[in-house]
């Protein structure tokens, strides 16, 4: 028997999820230690029978578990026949019942959700959303009741509060009643919601984001559960206007193509397009992450139809796109950055030419039309700035150095997320193609935590809600920051400060960006401790760690710490720290160093009236030949300006 019931280990620890059952899921040990995860069924006798999430059912002996667990059975068991008694003489959830009485909610299933929208077709969801969420926290503050019910049983309500509490404030907002149905009916299948749902970030407009998905459900009911992680792709990111300067600072608006549809509308002309057979990619089989990066965009369909016609580059080699625009090299000799030619159509790019910021723009926006992930990179290398571009070759794989000079050295390219317009770096990039936001599986259960606690803000579990979700993921970085911002407001001992900050660093060892932010959040506490010894050591080691990786990030602490010592008036030891940095990075820096540190520098010794030194920290430089100042240079011309700026 011993051997039946390891080979129903060996069955049930693989493509295992948590799930709906009478029961909830839960880990069950054997006597012999090996553990499994599944969901009680029925005893009968001395045989227990459970079962996984694909309907297979097993059979083995009560004796074959641990002490503990023959116990919980007696006891679940035991425990399940009162709460049926008291089930039929309480009933279901009702709009009748007042805000604050203690409600007992069923076991969560499909079943059980026909049901409440069936009683509460009529409800008032502002009173109903109040005794979900009373109930929901009366289960996770009772610790006998939370460890019954933690899991999908509990995450599937707490998704269901999440729902109609958003359309809540949506209909207080808005008043739009065409879009009821549409939200009922998708509040009775689960596994949509949960795609848009999931798809939230706390920076989102989520009432704006709502609206959107439901006007794409309610306008295209037939294609809105194959293509839903498209639908959520819209809604996150038309929730917020494009930024004024869209696509880039380089050209005028008004010679930007520009389409102002609605993304209901947006939505089906993309839908069509997929199935006219005009798509490197199939979207119902790309992420939400992923698809961001497809439709954040304005181009009219005129635009679209342009490429489907005229670009024949093919996701495979869909790279070499950047090199088919004629570079304009007079322009860059005539320093005429900004697009000097009129309508920035793709085919007046395409006859004309272009700088590198508009071969990037060319590649990413023909890459969208042809349903391809692509964004836009800047970057500082030893010649000045420069654009590339990154596509997705493969589902989870980008290429990220389409068009990025190979003989200049880009320690970083800086991309947008239009999810939130904000930086995103290419390691950040990274992080999401490996996962990081495509949470599934036993990982998946982190963004349960998360929203949990970020419905709770001032709860006293919310730190061990977001403690849960990093400990589940330990490279989810919103939550991090959420719990970083909390220890900052918080925690008035910087001996939890510490250890906080170092739980962080270890976390993020091989992230940079991170690493350097928790580093120097560190070292602000041992200023904080007293021991500025430490603390130096610690910023000192950010520079030295990262002289020729994320060099970018190395210049700019070591410049904050060259400005605090000019704001102290020091201007001897600012001088030596200055030239030792010039040392360190001249091979390798050209315009990161140009504009993260010289600039800068020289500029606050010119604002303090120490303009022959300023002059000097130049001089300094060309004697090293540091920087690129040949003609045609940017870096040339914007050293050009800054001498004129000073005389």
């Amino acid at each position: 028997m011993r051997k039946l019931f390891l080979s129903v280990v060996i069955a049930l620890i693989f493509g295992f999820r948590c799930f709906s059952a009478e029961f909830p899921f839960r880990t069950w040990t054997s006597t012999s230690g090996v553990q499994i995860q599944a969901r009680l069924l029925s005893k009968s006798g001395d045989k227990l029978t459970i079962e996984r999430s694909d309907s297979k059912q097993f059979v083995f002996p009560l004796s074959m578990l641990s002490g503990q667990d023959q116990a919980y059975v007696q006891n679940v068991l035991n425990g399940q026949h009162k709460r049926t008694a008291s089930r039929a003489a309480v009933g279901s959830v009702t709009p009748s019942r007042s805000v604050g009485t203690t409600l007992s909610l069923p076991i969560w299933s499909p079943s059980e959700m026909e049901k409440w929208w069936s009683d509460n077709k009529k409800g008032d969801l502002d009173k109903l959303a109040n005794e979900l969420m009373s109930n929901l926290r009366s289960i996770w503050t009772k610790k006998e009741d939370r460890s019954m019910r933690e899991g999908r049983d509990f995450f599937s309500w707490f998704d269901h509060w999440r729902w109609i509490e958003l359309y809540t404030r949506f209909y207080s907002k808005k008043g739009n009643e065409s879009l009821e149905s549409a939200f009922v009916e998708i509040g009775k299948k689960t596994s949509l919601q949960k795609v848009f749902l999931k798809a939230l970030h706390p920076e989102d407009n989520d009432i704006q984001a709502l609206e959107i998905f439901l006007s794409i459900a309610r306008d295209h009911p037939q294609f809105i559960e194959k293509y839903a992680a498209l639908a959520a792709a819209y809604a996150v990111v038309f929730d917020q206007a494009f930024p004024r300067n869209w696509p880039h600072h380089q050209v005028s608006n008004k010679d930007v193509p520009f389409d102002s549809s609605l993304p209901s509308k947006r939505f089906g002309e993309f839908v069509k397009a997929h199935l006219a057979r005009k798509l490197e990619y199939d979207p119902s089989q790309l992420s939400v992450t992923e698809l961001k990066f497809v439709v954040d965009h304005r181009l009219p369909i005129s635009e679209l139809e342009w490429v489907w016609n005229s670009v024949k580059f093919r996701r495979s080699s869909f790279g070499k796109i950047f090199a088919s625009i004629q570079y304009d090299r007079p322009r860059l000799e005539g320093a005429l950055f900004r697009w000097p030619y009129g309508s920035y159509s793709l085919s007046a790019i395409q006859e004309k030419g272009g700088i590198c910021v508009d071969q990037a723009y060319f590649s990413s926006m023909a890459g969208k039309a042809k349903g391809i992930p692509t964004l836009t990179f800047v970057g500082q290398g030893s010649g000045g700035g420069h654009a590339w571009f990154g596509f997705l070759k493969n589902p989870g794989r980008w290429e990220t150095d389409c068009g990025r000079y190979e003989n200049q050295n880009y320690p970083v390219g800086n991309a947008i997320d239009p999810q939130r317009w904000k930086l995103i770096t290419d390691d950040e990039l990274g992080a999401l193609a490996r996962g990081e936001k495509n949470l599934s599986g036993f990982r998946g259960k982190a963004v349960d935590y998360f929203a949990w606690a970020m419905a709770n803000p001032t709860a006293s579990f919310f730190r061990e809600s977001l403690q849960r979700a990093r400990t589940l993921h330990p490279a989810y970085t919103e939550v991090w920051k959420e719990e970083a911002s909390w220890v900052e407001r918080n925690l008035s001992d910087p001996r939890e400060k510490r250890n906080f900050w170092d739980a962080w660093l270890k976390a993020f060892s091989n992230t940079v960006d991170l690493k350097i932010e928790g580093q120097k959040k560190l070292a602000d506490v041992y200023d904080e401790m007293g021991n500025p010894r430490q603390a130096e050591r610690i910023r000192s080691l950010i520079v030295k760690q990262n002289r020729s990786g994320r060099f970018d990030l190395a210049i700019k602490e070591g410049s904050e710490q060259i400005m605090n010592k000019l704001a102290k008036k020091d201007w001897a030891e600012a001088e030596r720290s200055y030239e030792r940095m010039v040392k360190d990075f001249e091979k390798t820096a050209g315009g990161e160093l140009f504009y993260g540190l010289i600039r800068p520098y020289v500029e606050k010794l010119d604002q303090n009236g120490r303009t022959e030194e300023a002059l000097d920290a130049i001089e300094f430089l060309k004697k090293r030949k540091v920087l690129d100042l040949g003609p045609g240079s940017i870096i040339g011309l914007e050293m050009q300006k800054l001498l004129q700026k000073i005389n």
